[in-house]
């Protein structure tokens, strides 16, 4: 790996949101299938990861230590075989009660070291549950990102409900498989939307694998140079990310 005093160097598209560290959660099972996904990120134009294990009461609540090994030990792989390729180090906090806990006590990984956390919920969970606990986050001193929104029901019913999150400093991020239309053309139109209202800040892969859900960039960016622009591209996949890594308001 390079050591970078400028962020801004760093080249290519930044996925801020993957499971690639292997046997730690249920994204890549070994270092091999680690090393593909890296690979097929590479392909796609990815050149810095952000790697965001699952931390989850109960399920993925006690392997801190595992992640760090498995962490480093990947990290000196990648540098082997993708010179050029930056990892750095979070969580994907599924929210419980007590988690601003974890955070302080450095239980819980922040993203690449900064005052940025993703924050996922389940699908069925209320709008006021999910701001609720968003508000707790930052009024602990923490910048939450919502995790894959297009998840929320409750929360994309409504422009007025995402705008009171981004309001109150919630950032916003949305898998790149969607707005490909994975999740179907109805979903995709609303994700567009939500981009050129300026309601997404950052598109990311959620990689679990090298086979259905790899970190493949090449069909959202097609689609959004149809529907927008390379500025807009550059910010989603590139330019906000950066912010996280050093630590910036976006």
């Amino acid at each position: 790996m390079q050591n970078y005093n400028n962020i801004d160097e760093l080249q290519g598209y930044v996925d801020m949101h993957c499971h690639v560290i292997p046997h730690v959660d249920d994204g890549a099972r070994s270092s091999r299938q680690a090393l593909r996904m890296v690979g097929i990120a590479y392909g796609n134009g990815i050149r810095t990861m952000i790697v965001t294990p699952h931390y989850e009461v109960g399920r993925y609540d006690e392997n801190k230590e595992d992640i760090e090994k498995n962490f480093l030990k990947l990290k000196k792989l990648i540098s082997e075989r993708f010179p050029d390729f930056n990892l750095f180090l979070g969580n994907e906090i599924f929210y419980s009660y007590g988690v601003v806990d974890k955070i302080n006590d450095g239980t819980i990984f922040t993203m690449a070291g900064s005052s940025y956390v993703l924050v996922e919920f389940s699908p069925n969970d209320k709008f006021d549950y999910i701001e609720k606990s968003l508000y707790e986050i930052i009024n602990a001193g923490y910048t939450p990102i919502l995790a894959h929104v297009e998840r929320y029901d409750d929360v994309m019913k409504s422009h007025q409900n995402l705008e009171r999150l981004t309001d109150a400093g919630v950032y916003i991020q949305t898998n790149a498989s969607t707005v490909a239309g994975h999740r179907g053309w109805f979903m995709q139109r609303k994700i567009l939307k939500m981009i050129k209202n300026g309601l997404i800040h950052f598109i990311s892969t959620d990689a679990h694998s090298d086979g259905r859900r790899s970190p493949v960039l090449s069909e959202c960016i097609n689609y959004l140079r149809k529907k927008t622009d390379e500025e807009t591209i550059e910010l989603l996949l590139r330019d906000n990310a950066l912010q996280i890594l050093k630590n910036e308001e976006i």
